[in-house]
């Protein structure tokens, strides 16, 4: 009863837009005593089948509708009909009654997420208290069931009474007359379970991906999955939002309207749920739009995108910029110039696809990937651990690399991490340095993607996330014991006496203890106290937890284009939506059917044309920062750029360990990446920003005016050039030309040879110079000291 349904008429025009022509076309019905239509919304009279059709012109398309149960009712849902109500209206967001706090003496739950707390302050009274679960104010019940009129809930929004959110709908409307209603039935709460409840699972827009023309229209609808199995059309019943107003804006029946060339994301908000539609907005289409080749899944998603938004994207990289990108990116390094001399000249058309297994399967891939897991590990000296226990820490990371172990087993490995060495140093050091809570929200930033830090203190007020979670989840660190004398580090149910460990979790609201829960509301069974972080990392791990695999790729992807598909990579939450939702679904379900394997994930990823593009821009993806339309040059890590730095010039880095821990050179030939970075000092290390892994890596900013400094004066650029034995002296005392000079340091430091240009004007440049070491010292100190060199491009 009362079920509606929106239809869309979509015409596909010769310039390879869709564009709504729903309120243009005629409607018509083959049954009109089955349904009411107007302007492609129908209304259930009677059961029966009919076909309903859009005609515009002399073009017309078609489709059946059955009706069904058109006099049966569904039963009452206080979040469906009441919550979803006051989430249309804005009343439980977050500037409203959905803040923190509340407003005006009322909280409500973010989008009705929390139907029982609603239900309770409405009907009951109260207000959320931070620190305490007691009222310590009067109760203030928002209706009246003896005169169901006079209720707050009624008169507040209809501005009877001062309302500070002003009028939210009118005395007459059907948004008052369901509110009424509900009070003078009692203000039921209605059924959460059992076969005559009807829940909302989740809500569908479509599209989910639109593209415009500046002036364009669209509508959009929103679709609710049923726990009774039915689809129903809610797009009347929720609340639409433009994260970029100036791009695209929508009004409150969904209808999206272009503004100024861009792309921006639509919020979409039911009661306990939300989603995201993409909307780009463009300028001219791009006549006979070309066929890109594609290699693999991840071209097919891309590139169907960015011919949907008009954008071309750059030509293949050649040889040359492919070869140094991919050794950089896998391997952490610059191929030797003979190495270059040969793959440019390599004839073979497979040769991109030999040369990532040869960096896949080399021991350089395995020292960089354990350098880029030691970040997010935390591998890291400190007063809690001696140096042996750094070094064990650090091996089980390489080991883990090197045999390729699945990522899932590497993670539980680690979540759950207890006994004497490898990945339980990393528990033996923050049981001594970090709070419970601190260990969970970390574990879930780390291996979900997810930022639960918000919930600590009450529900979170941008997310789906209660305070009750983040406390049920840190009760499964709650039990980690420290046994400082022995080294160990273990969970016991109880804890050991006397030393430190074995803390019971106290909710700080509630004040009561918190039994360890999973994110499903699930409690941790008696069988399963023995080994509680292991029983929540099989969890977190499972091919079904839905951020595990998708925040892994993530951040792999992110590795390889300097932002995420979800950016920042460790923050998923439904106000930051992908840039490429089904790509990344798809990522995500080729990882796990092919056993977790990093290795394959990688190769996925640089065997792609997406990732092989050139980074020159076309008029078309200039200002393009986020659909991977060309390659986005990066700034080199820090130890990654001091490397480069000595493989160009041939002149290794020699490192000292800080006094502190016994000081003393490394071995010789050590490389920047295998340092342990917070008992290594360095200052070129510091000022090009390397982490210092006393918290999870953030991404690489823009260059500082001390970089610079150091590139005019620091000794890493000014002593390796002249250095005895160096590149510069072996090829200034050899029989070497200085054609032949300029191609060696241009290898050995671009991997690419100079144009007829650069040749030229180099030649003139040394000969002029005081001396010809000097004008190759000079030359040396502008490659190395270049963007060009500094940035993976």
């Amino acid at each position: 009863a009362d079920a509606r349904q929106r239809f869309v008429a979509l015409g596909a025009f010769v310039d390879g837009l869709e564009r709504d022509l729903t309120t243009l076309c005629q409607w018509t019905s083959s049954q009109p005593d089955l349904a009411a239509i107007e302007a492609g919304r129908v209304q259930a009279r009677a059961d029966g089948e009919f076909e309903l059709a859009a005609r515009i012109g002399d073009v017309s398309a078609s489709t059946r509708v059955k009706i069904e149960g058109s006099q049966e009712r569904l039963p009452f849902s206080f979040q469906r009909d009441v919550g979803g109500l006051l989430t249309r209206q804005g009343c439980n967001s977050t500037d409203c009654h959905g803040g923190v706090k509340g407003k005006g003496g009322l909280k409500l739950s973010l989008n009705a997420l929390f139907p029982k707390d609603d239900y309770k302050w409405l009907v009951e009274g109260g207000k959320y208290e931070v620190l305490t679960a007691e009222q310590t104010e009067e109760l203030v019940p928002r209706i009246d069931k003896e005169n169901p009129a006079q209720s707050l809930l009624l008169l507040k929004p209809t501005d009877m009474v001062t309302h500070g959110g002003g009028k939210r709908f009118e005395a007459d409307s059907p948004d008052y007359e369901k509110i009424l209603k509900w009070i003078q039935d009692g203000a039921p709460y209605g059924e959460e379970s059992g076969e005559s409840a009807v829940r909302i699972e989740g809500i569908e827009i479509f599209p989910r991906q639109t593209v415009l023309q500046s002036e364009g229209r669209r509508q959009l609808l929103v679709t609710a999955r049923l726990s009774n199995g039915r689809r129903e059309d809610v797009t009347d019943q929720v609340i639409f939002a433009s994260n970029n107003e100036v791009v695209a804006q929508v009004d409150s029946s969904g209808v999206v309207q272009a503004g100024l060339t861009g792309e921006t994301s639509v919020m979409v908000r039911a009661a306990g749920h939300a989603a995201t539609a993409r909307v780009g907005v463009i300028g001219e289409t791009i006549p006979d739009y070309p066929d890109v080749e594609t290699r693999n899944f991840i071209d097919e998603q891309v590139f169907a995108k960015l011919r949907k938004f008009n954008i071309l994207p750059s030509p293949l990289s050649g040889d040359a910029e492919f070869l140094r990108r991919v050794c950089l990116d896998v391997a952490g390094t610059l191929p030797p110039p003979a190495r270059v001399r040969e793959f440019l000249a390599d004839p073979d058309p497979h040769k991109r696809d030999k040369l990532i297994e040869t960096l896949i399967e080399s021991d350089e891939y395995v020292t960089f990937w354990a350098y880029r897991f030691a970040d997010l590990f935390r591998v890291h000296f400190s007063a809690q651990q001696n140096l042996k226990k750094t070094h064990q820490y650090m091996e089980w990371v390489r080991n883990r690399v090197a045999q390729n172990v699945p990522y899932d087993q590497v993670a539980r490995e680690h979540i759950a991490a207890q006994g004497y060495a490898g990945t339980t140093q990393h528990y033996y050091r923050v049981a001594a340095l970090m709070e419970p809570h601190e260990m969970m929200a970390e574990v879930v930033r780390g291996f979900q993607g997810v930022r639960l830090e918000c919930a600590e203190c009450h529900n979170h007020p941008f997310e789906a996330w209660s305070q009750d979670q983040f406390w049920g989840l840190t009760a499964f660190f709650g039990k980690i014991t420290h046994v400082q004398q022995h080294g160990l580090m273990v969970d016991f149910p109880e804890g050991l006496g006397g030393r430190h460990g074995g803390a019971s979790i106290t909710h700080p609201r509630t004040k009561a203890e918190v039994s360890p829960t999973f994110l499903d509301g699930a409690e941790a069974g008696a069988d399963q106290l023995m080994d509680l972080r292991m029983e929540l990392a099989r969890r977190l791990t499972s091919p079904d937890d839905p951020f595990f695999a998708r925040a892994t790729v993530n951040r792999i992807w992110g590795a390889f284009f300097h932002r995420g598909i979800v950016d920042p990579v460790d923050d998923f939450r439904s106000t930051n939506p992908p840039s490429h939702p089904d790509l990344l679904d798809a990522l995500a379900q080729d990882f796990v059917a092919h056993g977790f394997d990093i290795k394959h994930l990688i190769r996925t990823i640089v065997q792609s044309r997406t990732y092989q593009l050139t980074s020159e821009a076309n008029a078309t993806n200039e200002d393009d920062e986020i659909n991977y339309s060309r390659f986005r040059p990066r700034l080199l890590d820090a130890v990654v750029h001091l490397d480069a730095i000595s493989r160009a010039t041939g002149v290794d880095e020699v490192f000292e360990l800080d006094r502190f821990v016994g000081g003393g050179p490394y071995a010789k030939g050590t490389r920047a990446i295998e340092l342990l970075a917070d008992v290594t000092p360095h200052r070129f290390l510091d000022v090009a920003g390397r982490p210092n892994r006393q918290a999870l890596p953030e991404k690489l900013e823009k260059p500082t005016l001390a970089q610079a400094l150091h590139r005019q004066a620091g000794s890493i650029y000014n002593e390796k050039i002249g250095r005895e034995g160096g590149r510069v002296d072996r090829l200034v005392k050899s029989d070497a030309g200085d054609q032949a000079i300029i191609e060696e340091l241009y290898l050995a430091s671009l991997c690419r040879f100079p144009t007829e240009t650069e040749r030229a004007a180099l030649e003139k440049l040394i000969a002029e110079s005081p001396t010809r070491r000097e004008g190759v010292e000079v030359l040396t100190w502008a490659l190395i000291g270049s963007r060009e060199f500094a940035y993976n491009h």
